[in-house]
């Protein structure tokens, strides 16, 4: 009987809505080198597919074998405004957490340039006061990075910022917080601007949270998004190399891991 069970797997991708085209074409030979593979064997790959912009946008788990164009289309599909790679992470996680498929053979891969200032399902961004020219402001976006840090520089030891940024955002919960694209109903006090966190803040913390989370159960990749924005803030590509332990991380590996899976 163990014989005759069908190997079931889940991949879902979850892509910044950034991810370079380069990027993408590796994630859909991976795929088509997958598809080859189970053809003409018992096995199956679920894949799921979750673009975020300031909020996810996910697939229904779409059959490898029999349905790679909709895969495809899903992919290559172009949105725009914001960055919440938050909301694309927990959108994943769900998709993973809601299928019968077994712990062991769920795979997520994430891909993103790291550079994230909205969270939560519904998009939410912090009211964070800061001087700009002599006049107090509070827009949210990734520029607050360098308004808060004085460069666009990651922290020398990620562990650390993100261990304090939990500790400010526990103090500060919600207060200042409000629909992103809203109007804010309270801003954090400008004199003490360092002693706040803002959107970026909590976006990274938040999407590190989450992508640990889910490490802690399934397969997981972090991969940097291939786009030249990393290159203007270089805090985004850090962090993802940061959830990837260091490591670098491609296609091919993932596709490797995968197989074996399979394969046994």
């Amino acid at each position: 009987p163990a014989a005759d069970e069908q190997l079931v797997s889940d991949v879902v991708l979850v892509l910044d809505k950034s991810t370079s085209a380069d990027i993408e074409d590796q994630a859909l030979a991976m795929l088509q080198a997958l598809k080859s593979q189970i053809e003409g064997n018992n096995a199956k790959i679920n894949v799921g597919i979750v673009i975020f912009n300031k909020e996810a946008h996910a697939t229904e788990y779409l059959d490898l074998a029999t349905q790679y164009d909709e895969i495809v289309a899903a992919i290559k599909q172009e949105i725009k405004s914001g960055t919440n790679s938050h909301a694309g992470l927990l959108s994943g996680i769900d998709m993973l957490e809601k299928s019968d498929t077994l712990d062991s053979r769920k795979y997520l891969v994430f891909v993103s340039d790291g550079i994230t200032y909205i969270y939560n399902q519904a998009p939410t961004a912090t009211a964070w006061s800061f001087l700009n020219d002599g006049v107090v402001s509070n827009w949210d976006g990734p520029d607050n990075w360098k308004s808060k840090y004085g460069s666009n520089d990651p922290p020398a030891d990620w562990a650390e910022f993100l261990g304090r940024v939990k500790t400010q955002a526990e103090v500060q919960g919600t207060t200042y917080e409000y629909p992103y694209g809203g109007t804010p109903t309270a801003s954090t006090p400008v004199a003490n601007q360092s002693g706040y966190v803002n959107s970026v803040d909590k976006a990274l913390y938040l999407t590190y949270e989450a992508y640990s989370a889910a490490a802690a159960k399934y397969h997981c990749y972090a991969m940097a998004a291939g786009t030249k924005s990393g290159e203007q803030y270089l805090w985004g590509p850090s962090f993802m190399r940061f959830l990837a332990d260091g490591k670098t991380v491609d296609f091919s590996q993932i596709q490797n891991d995968i197989l074996y899976l399979v394969d046994s």
